[in-house]
């Protein structure tokens, strides 16, 4: 079986409290890094299969197969890719590290492991359209490659208030950076003793 991952810019479009977001794990018609083009109704057909037997694809940290980090509350293809909805699992550490980076905008990216069922190859741009795929995993992962997606708003969970995070961090970030760095080194000096 020949599984593959496909790196798409993570869009998030709300971050909760609880560890809840939403975004798109893919997005249609963009060509990335490995010359692939996901086709709209690419994911039809494992999406209904996931509805039948009442399960979700994994959600991963870094496509290890070993650190789940949450699970999928949603996933529907609307006319702009795989739109996803997933709650981190904040109790473990990679989940709460992976909320973190999320809320800072430090990780932006989603990565599908699929297998193609079928594909096409488009002459003019010498791409691989792919048309039907089994989706087994979407993981969070530092470096995605299709760029056409991009985290837009992180939602705190603190009365609901929301900051944009591109081009700018929100006021307290700097502050809150600081104290915790402060505390990290103080936590290093009290292991020392």
């Amino acid at each position: 079986m020949d599984i593959k991952h496909f790196a798409c810019a993570l869009q998030v479009k709300a971050l909760a409290g609880d560890g809840v977001f939403s975004g798109y794990a893919s997005v249609f018609n963009q060509v990335d890094q490995q010359n692939e083009i996901v086709e709209p109704g690419a994911f039809a057909r494992t999406l209904r299969l996931a509805s039948r037997q009442n399960r979700m694809p994994a959600m991963l940290w870094m496509h290890d197969p070993t650190m789940p980090i949450g699970l999928w509350l949603s996933l529907r293809e609307d006319d702009n890719g795989l739109a996803v909805e997933g709650r981190l699992a904040l109790r473990t550490q990679k989940g709460a590290d992976a909320y973190e980076l999320l809320k800072l905008g430090a990780l932006t990216g989603l990565s599908i492991g699929y297998r193609v069922v079928e594909s096409k190859i488009e002459p003019k741009r010498k791409a691989r359209i792919l048309t039907d795929v089994d989706l087994f995993e979407i993981s969070l992962v530092t470096f995605p490659a299709n760029e056409a997606a991009r985290v837009n708003e992180v939602k705190r969970g603190i009365r609901g208030s929301a900051f944009s995070i591109q081009g700018s961090k929100p006021p307290q970030a700097a502050a809150l950076s600081h104290a915790a760095a402060r505390l990290r080194q103080a936590a290093r000096t009290l292991t020392e003793k």
